[in-house]
């Protein structure tokens, strides 16, 4: 009789145990997330979207902020959806800016309670480089044979008058006393300062530029962003005009730039790239709004590269007083 006693006993504990197991799964919290696309051409938005399912109610829900997202991926705005006191969601608008697959790291969700806070976090999701060049379009074409051309008989006539006017002077200044042949002066070039030639670049793109009447905002764009990396390749060496927008921009964080410089840069790199590849068409005042952040680089690149110039301005004047040293003692 007691052993069913504890049997039964039994059976009710471990009832009790699964019950209240199933509770937690069933009020357990969840977090889901979703992209409407996950395969991106360059210039594309898309959007972004976590929702979340409480166990209880809570005072505040912290989501993750713009510098959770990888650099090539702009905000371009979001969106709070609370259905009830158990759900919420939030869709961020975003727009791609890459040329390989990029991935969305798992990024944390703070919940905040009365008396405490908890802490969730979302899946990683990949995005993956969409090409727009058709197939075929990168095969090398074959190429044309060669023609075959006669000489030129002009050479061998130019070259029978200068040896006969050699042998001219040759015959008749033999007897003549040489004079003394004087090395000329050597040349110093001027100081290039790379922030002179940036900002007279800039003047030169606004005296001389006719995107208002032929809008062709591909050669505007260009120019302007050809201007901002010639000068991270003068005075920081970087191999700018060669690189693409994401290797560049790499570039300037290892090499430490000035992050208003590294911003401003993103910015006109980012409306360039639209423009040239992803056959975005920009307003004038567009157009005109990239060109002023240029002059802004400019501004900025005055105060926090002077003394980068600077340093670049005392080897130019080290070497000038070498050179003129040397020549000194060639004359003594």
């Amino acid at each position: 009789m007691k052993i069913t006693l504890l049997r039964l006993r039994a059976l009710r504990l471990s009832f009790l145990l699964v019950t209240c197991l199933c509770s937690a799964q069933a009020f357990a919290q969840s977090v889901n997330t979703r992209v409407t696309a996950d395969s991106l051409t360059i210039g594309e938005v898309f959007e972004y979207s976590i929702a979340i399912q409480f166990d209880r109610e809570y005072q505040n829900v912290q989501y993750p902020d713009t510098n959770s997202f990888p650099s090539s991926l702009e905000l371009l705005g979001r969106q709070q959806f609370r259905t009830s006191d158990f759900s919420d969601s939030l869709v961020y608008t975003l727009q791609y800016f890459n040329n390989e697959d990029v991935q969305i790291s798992s990024m944390p969700i703070t919940l905040y309670g009365t008396n405490d806070s908890s802490t969730v976090y979302t899946d990683p999701v990949s995005l993956y480089f969409k090409t727009v060049i058709a197939v075929g379009d990168t095969t090398l074409k074959p190429m044309k044979p060669n023609f075959a051309f006669a000489r030129p008989w002009w050479p061998w006539v130019l070259a029978g008058l200068a040896l006969a006017g050699f042998l001219l002077w040759w015959f008749k200044f033999n007897d003549q006393e040489k004079t003394e042949s004087v090395d000329p002066e050597p040349q110093i070039e001027p100081f290039y300062n790379p922030l002179a030639e940036l900002e007279k670049q800039l003047l030169a793109i606004k005296k001389e530029s006719k995107v208002a009447e032929t809008k062709n905002f591909k050669l505007f764009y260009s120019e302007v962003g050809d201007a901002i990396r010639a000068y991270f390749e003068d005075l920081y060496n970087i191999p700018a005009l060669e690189c693409t927008s994401s290797e560049l921009l790499r570039y300037l964080d290892a090499y430490g730039v000035d992050d208003t410089l590294t911003e401003k840069t993103r910015l006109i790199l980012r409306k360039a790239d639209l423009v040239k590849f992803a056959k975005y068409t920009p307003t004038l005042e567009d157009a005109w709004q990239t060109y002023d952040y240029a002059l802004e680089f400019l501004e900025r690149a005055k105060l926090a590269d002077s003394a980068r110039i600077g340093r670049l301005k005392a080897k130019y004047n080290q070497q000038f007083m070498i050179t003129s040293t040397q020549k000194d003692q060639g004359e003594d």
